[in-house]
């Protein structure tokens, strides 16, 4: 049984870099790291749902991958249940991961196109669950299936037969077979189109609220992250660089990245949709990192100190840990003075 007072999922200061060649010519160039995560810590408490939100390539796939130990981290801990897993291997390994699932992003990928339903759930289930055979596999296969809303007549189709929202509700399917107590769900919806989006997302919340799995959801869309999650983290370039409760977060954020990235975001609802901002530049290279602070070179407010020296993580309210070198509650960078003027671009 999980302890109440520990989280179910945590890294501590992980880092992952891997090696890349560049130039031109396959096996030519010059080798260089690639920095994927530099020392992130998050932490998920047992039945938690918490939000990793950030642009694409600042390395949220790499860090949900290092929580799951599908990838071993460079540097750092990765612990799951109240255990240091950071360098499990093999059958030790094999054990905790039936505790831990990943939904992907695409779930035509995801699912094998020769099984069936039947066989995608059953070699889930036989995995990592053998003790269950005959009527009692057929049942636990059939609760399944209602729980994601497909009906029974799904179990002799292949993955083709089906549209893209139905792939999805077979890979949660697949993801609940062997009762995990924690789920990534690594942008589940992307995918999908708008009326599909929300029926998975309902049944994302049912799943969550009837079975208390924790979850890391991993998304690019604010307003999903603040609908379906109690926590956020905000990641750029490797680091995260604040992590609140979602509702100090969105109506209070204290990282100039997080601010210029809630303004960038157009809402789904016409009504509420207001001027939109751009957030000058590019993500800089993982190949060639800024020095100090990453989102130096885009901040509207950097200066010498923030060139230079890596900000460490403080605490500044409960829960709210935020990654910068300045507060912005009375001092002189209290206000983001200007951003109107400099990002704002017509509607």
């Amino acid at each position: 049984m999980t302890d109440p007072g520990k989280p179910i999922s945590e890294a501590k200061e992980v880092s992952k870099s891997y090696s890349a060649r560049v130039g031109l010519g396959a096996g030519s160039g010059k080798q260089k790291s690639v920095q994927a995560v530099d020392r992130a810590s998050i932490r998920i408490e047992p039945g938690e749902s918490v939000g990793l939100v950030g642009e694409s390539g600042c390395g949220k796939s790499s860090l949900g991958r290092l929580l799951l130990r599908l990838e071993t981290p460079t540097d750092g801990q990765v612990w799951f249940d109240g255990e240091d897993i950071t360098r499990f291997k093999g059958r030790k390994l094999r054990k905790k991961r039936r505790q831990m699932q990943m939904i992907f992003q695409d779930p035509a990928s995801s699912l094998n196109p020769r099984f069936t339903v039947e066989a995608t759930l059953r070699e889930a289930i036989t995995a990592h669950k053998g003790k269950l055979h005959g009527r009692q596999l057929k049942a636990h296969i059939a609760a399944l299936l209602n729980m994601v809303g497909l009906p029974i007549t799904a179990l002799n189709r292949q993955p083709h037969e089906f549209s893209g929202g139905e792939k999805q509700r077979i890979s949660i399917a697949r993801a609940l077979a062997v009762e995990p107590k924690f789920l990534i769900a690594d942008e589940p919806v992307t995918s999908l189109d708008l009326a599909s989006q929300g029926q998975i997302l309902n049944l994302l919340e049912t799943v969550k609220r009837e079975l208390q799995v924790a979850f890391l959801f991993i998304a690019h869309d604010m307003d999903t992250v603040k609908r379906m999650c109690a926590k956020t983290a905000v990641m750029y370039l490797g680091r995260i660089v604040e992590t609140a409760p979602s509702e100090t977060l969105f109506r209070d954020p204290k990282h100039p990245y997080t601010r210029a990235l809630m303004l960038s975001q157009l809402s789904h609802n016409p009504d509420l949709r207001t001027d939109l901002y751009l957030l000058p530049g590019e993500p800089p290279s993982p190949l060639e990192p800024p020095t100090g602070c990453h989102f130096h070179p885009r901040c509207p407010y950097a200066d010498i100190q923030c060139k230079t020296l890596v900000p460490e993580p403080r605490q500044i309210g409960a829960s709210h840990i935020v990654r910068c070198h300045f507060n912005f509650d009375g001092n002189q960078k209290s206000e983001p003075q200007g951003i109107e003027n400099t990002l704002k671009i017509s509607s």
